[in-house]
């Protein structure tokens, strides 16, 4: 800010000096002009009335008339002369008193020199302005001009010292004025701007305070995918040294799946602000140096500052807490097939042992007591198969790592016997889960899926897909319902979260995507067997 005032100061005060140096130009041009054509009217008048005609004696009486007029001429401004001379052989003889004589200069000076470069000009019949260095040996503005009819030179000139002089004062003033401003406005703006400082110091450090001691790992990176902030967590998380993330791409740290998505998804979000992950949290799946992966939540915000667009992400590790909600999760289940087991194995064989009996009651039963027997028989058949139903439905399927594809065809078939809604299941792929812990999520995510199109999306039609995507497998729950709008605004159903949160369970990703009129697609991308 102060170079860009002293710089304003500077060019206004040298582009008023080009100025009045223009005009000292035309002045001295006009002046020189004039007094040459005088002097030449003064010899001329001087011939006309020389009676003995001798030019000599013309010449004596101009140049006595020219010097008596140059007696009365004090010159202008402080070393401004004219200056009346001629050529000698080689040398300059000046024929008229000079403004400086009083210094002891010689009246007479070689043509060849260095100095009175205008005279020598001008008595070469040259005529002009110029700046150069006059009899002096002193640098000044000049203007010449021939007087021919006396084979004299003129010459008017001022020092460019002088003429620099008040813009040299204006400049050293205009410097000093500048300087103070500045240093009062510095004084003020140290004043007011300190506290401010002190303000954003404290909040840095209180940032960076809280970067370095939180527990999240926290990755600020540009709208490129550049890192450029990263506290200690996210480096102990993901495995690197320190400042090893730095200058590297997000990418680094996703699965390739989620990598090759990345570039769109950022651009996509910057050409039509519509978010899928930025402001709120989504569960995903990392990967650390070493090449693992693992389960975090992630939340996005977006950070605009006057320099530039930036995303931070506060990434948790996910992975004890699924080991502890699929250890939480075992334990109803658990429960349920002991539950389920104990009605098939006790109840369940005492009602069939007893629907045994009624049987054979029925057969030796006498006329007036076989109604009674028969309706006996009866209630316990029912009552074996409310059993049976019930332990069925306390005890899971049964579903190994190969087995997904069976339990839901077993499932799409129990469907379409319930309902009128087609239902249709289409594999791509032959795809193995990694475990029957993940295939049994897999399958209640299929089951909820179902459950809510029937009841609440009023679909005809229902798809389940199975298949891979790249490297990983896929489960798709399609319908040509109602479908609903604004999911990444509204608060997700009971059953969206359920079916989220066993995506969870097994490290998959879970989207969602509907809207009015179009039906709903929910998929789940799982790792698959090696």
């Amino acid at each position: 800010m102060a170079t860009a005032a002293l710089l304003v100061s500077a060019l206004s005060i040298f582009s008023l000096y080009q100025t009045a140096t223009e005009q000292y130009e035309l002045r001295i041009r006009e002046t020189v002009e004039g007094q040459a054509r005088l002097i030449e009217a003064i010899a001329e008048f001087e011939n006309l009335n020389n009676d003995g005609g001798d030019p000599a004696l013309a010449l004596a009486a101009t140049l006595q008339k020219v010097a008596a007029a140059h007696r009365e001429f004090r010159g202008f401004g402080e070393s401004g002369e004219f200056v009346l001379a001629r050529r000698e052989g080689d040398q300059i003889h000046f024929v008229l008193n000079r403004r400086h004589d009083h210094k002891g200069i010689s009246k007479t000076i070689p043509l060849a020199g260095q100095w009175a470069e205008p005279m020598r000009r001008v008595l070469a019949g040259e005529s002009g302005t110029m700046t150069g260095l006059d009899y002096r040996g002193v640098e000044v503005l000049a203007a010449y001009e021939p007087i021919s009819i006396l084979d004299l030179g003129l010459v008017a000139k001022i020092d460019t010292s002088e003429i620099r002089a008040p813009f040299v004062k204006a400049a050293l003033f205009a410097f000093a004025t500048t300087l103070l401003v500045i240093f009062i406005a510095s004084r003020f703006f140290f004043r007011v701007s300190r506290p401010i400082e002190h303000i954003i110091e404290e909040q840095a450090e209180t940032f960076r305070t809280l970067a370095e001691t939180a527990r999240e790992a926290i990755v600020i990176a540009s709208t490129q995918g550049i890192i450029q902030i990263v506290n200690p967590s996210a480096e102990k998380l993901f495995g690197y040294k320190p400042g090893e993330l730095n200058g590297m791409s997000i990418k680094q740290l996703m699965p390739r799946e989620q990598s090759l998505e990345h570039d769109a998804y950022v651009e996509r979000y910057l050409q039509t602000g519509f978010a899928r992950i930025i402001g709120r949290g989504r569960l995903l799946i990392a990967k650390r140096k070493d090449g693992s992966h693992f389960p975090i939540h992630l939340s996005i915000g977006d950070i605009h500052t006057s320099h530039a667009r930036l995303f931070a992400g506060v990434i948790m590790d996910m992975s004890e807490q699924q080991q502890l909600q699929r250890e939480i999760l075992e334990i109803p289940v658990s429960e349920q097939r002991r539950i389920g087991q104990e009605l098939h194995d006790g109840l369940g064989q005492q009602l069939t042992g007893l629907g045994l009996l009624a049987a054979s009651l029925v057969n030796k039963a006498s006329k007036p007591d076989h109604a009674l027997a028969s309706q006996l028989a009866s209630g316990l058949q029912e009552a074996i198969s409310q059993v049976r139903a019930l332990s069925r439905g306390l005890i899971p399927v049964n579903i190994d790592a190969e087995g997904l594809t069976g339990a839901l065809e077993i499932l799409v078939n129990e469907v379409r016997l319930q309902s009128d809604i087609e239902v249709d299941l289409v594999i791509t792929d032959r795809v193995r889960v990694a475990d029957s812990s993940s295939a049994l999520h897999l399958y209640r995510i299929a089951q909820e899926a179902l459950n809510n199109a029937i009841k609440h999306a009023e679909a005809s039609r229902i798809e389940i897909s199975l298949g891979k995507a790249g490297s990983r497998g896929y489960l798709a729950i399609r319908d040509n319902g109602r479908g609903f709008e604004g999911l990444a605004h509204k608060p997700q159903g009971l059953g969206l979260r359920i079916m989220q949160h066993r995506c969870g369970m097994i490290d998959a990703e879970f989207r969602v995507e509907s809207s009015v009129g179009h039906g709903t697609e929910i998929k789940c991308y799982f790792s698959v067997a090696l």
